[in-house]
């Protein structure tokens, strides 16, 4: 029951805006497909429907209930993840976020974090921390540690407008994708990235953290096979290589980068989030 009841406490509002998008907590990154949770611990404890459409789960961490994660997911897309959430009081766990581990005092916050724009009382929970300008807050313990952190993708509201100047240029993604640097590579790709080649698609199913690692999925193995065939590629030649924009009904315009090599065609697909033209489909034929 306190799960509950905190989940409906601590949800955030995305009235404001700000600059700073966090992607990334505890090796998840916003964005990634609906089943990756799941891949990573099993069925969910908890799940439910808000009322406004959202729906969470909520999976354990650790078997104890020490600390456990919350998920939601948008009803204007309940395949991937819209928001994060982190919470327990096993203390000393890592978050993967900013340096910051559970149990830490508020003076160790601050210390890492600077002051909160706003303290907001969290009842029962102890106080909610809002930072202006970010996507994240922080849950403190009534005994003043850190309790919970949750990020929401605010992609829509601090950037709702896509820039055409931040689209990547050839030279620029050829260059991240042959570096085999799976942080800049990940970097680049968008967290639901799906990759097309004989008939099969490939896609994150792991958390994003375990996937730099160990490339569990392949998407890496595809994209440096991608980036050889780019090696190749001349821009300034029109029979290998066009850009373009794809408009759909009810979608976000896309830029598209089409290439043909040898009789073979294939493409990279681009859409804006996060603020940045991340790869959104890459089509290996």
């Amino acid at each position: 029951m306190r799960i509950s009841i905190f989940i409906a406490s601590f949800f955030v509002s995305i009235s404001s805006y700000g600059q700073e998008i966090v992607t990334d907590l505890n090796g998840f990154r916003l964005g990634q497909f609906r089943d990756v949770p799941k891949n990573e611990f099993g069925m969910p404890l908890q799940e439910d429907r808000f009322d406004d459409g959202f729906e969470y789960e909520i999976y354990l961490v650790e078997k104890d209930t020490s600390a456990y994660m919350i998920f939601e997911y948008a009803s204007h897309d309940l395949q991937t993840l819209w928001s994060i959430q982190l919470t327990g009081y096993k203390e000393g766990f890592d978050c993967s976020f900013k340096g910051l581990k559970l149990g830490m005092s508020e003076k160790e916050i601050v210390d890492i974090l600077g002051k909160p724009s706003a303290i907001e009382s969290a009842g029962e929970y102890g106080d909610k921390w809002v930072y202006d300008n970010t996507n994240f807050s922080l849950e403190v313990s009534p005994n003043g540690t850190l309790g919970g952190i949750k990020i929401i993708d605010m992609s829509y509201e601090f950037f709702p407008d896509a820039d055409l100047n931040k689209i990547p240029s050839f030279k620029e993604y050829k260059t991240v994708l042959k570096s085999r640097d799976r942080n800049a590579v990940a970097g680049l790709l968008a967290p639901g990235i799906e990759i097309y080649k004989d008939d099969s698609v490939h896609f994150f199913s792991n958390p994003i953290a375990k996937e730099i690692d160990d490339d569990q999925s392949g998407i890496f193995r595809l994209t440096n096979e991608f980036a050889q065939k780019l090696d190749r590629i001349d821009p300034q030649d029109s029979l290998q290589y066009e850009e373009n924009l794809r408009v759909a009904l009810g979608q976000d315009t896309k830029h598209v980068a089409k290439f043909t090599l040898d009789g073979v065609y294939s493409e990279i697909v681009f859409k804006y989030m996060f603020g940045r033209y991340l790869i959104w489909e890459i089509k290996m034929n």
